[in-house]
């Protein structure tokens, strides 16, 4: 029996997928550059809280770019029924991120006339338990989440982000507001960053004589 021919795309638009790709990348840097907008950007000597949103919403965009023109260029697969949970589960760990690191201050209501009906206040939990809690989140996304793994992983995660952007880079993230840690892991986790600290510093060392 002989085989269906694949339906080809007809217009100058030869990858509905890759252009509906390259518009969603676009639109995820323009939030981020929207967010980090009155964040100071510093000095690569002295890097602000706004660098790493603009770098990173930067280079989202260019793929965003690239993949909108490979879709005028080369035909690929076609956009098909998609389901909700992916998008759901995924914007929403981040949103659940923003509210809980900082903490934030939830109004139901007080704007279209419509009045205040309710105010939840979120305290500060600090990247200790927004990270994992939004990495968990984001993989519900997908139907086959091995909890085991997944939880592993977020913790693994949080560890290295927090080593990395405010041990590294100094960066202004709150750790742990609460003061949740048990104090073997606040221990652990101080030694790993003196280790840290010192091999940088060994290491700089090495380059400025």
């Amino acid at each position: 029996m002989s085989q269906m021919p694949e339906a080809r795309a007809s217009g100058p638009i030869k990858s509905q997928l890759d252009l509906g790709g390259g518009l969603f990348l676009l639109g995820i840097a323009a939030l981020g550059l929207a967010g980090g907008f009155n964040l100071p950007t510093g000095t690569l000597s002295g890097i602000g809280s706004g660098l790493v949103p603009r770098v990173v919403s930067i280079m989202i965009a260019g793929f965003g770019v690239l993949l909108i023109v490979h879709a005028f260029l080369y035909e690929d697969n076609q956009l098909e029924k998609w389901h909700l949970r992916g998008p759901v589960f995924v914007l929403g760990a981040v949103l659940l991120f923003a509210l809980v690191i900082r903490g934030s201050d939830l109004e139901i209501g007080g704007f279209l006339g419509i009045p205040l009906l309710a105010s939840i206040r979120i305290p500060a939990l600090g990247l200790i338990v927004a990270g994992p809690l939004s990495v968990i989140v984001s993989s519900l996304a997908a139907e086959d989440t091995n909890f085991k793994e997944i939880t592993i992983f977020a913790v693994v995660m949080t560890l290295l982000s927090g080593l990395l952007f405010k041990e590294i880079l100094n960066l202004p993230i709150p750790w742990d507001p609460m003061g949740i840690i048990p104090g073997p892991v606040d221990a652990a986790y101080g030694g790993i960053k003196w280790t840290l600290d010192h091999a940088v510093s060994t290491i700089v060392g090495l380059f400025t004589r």
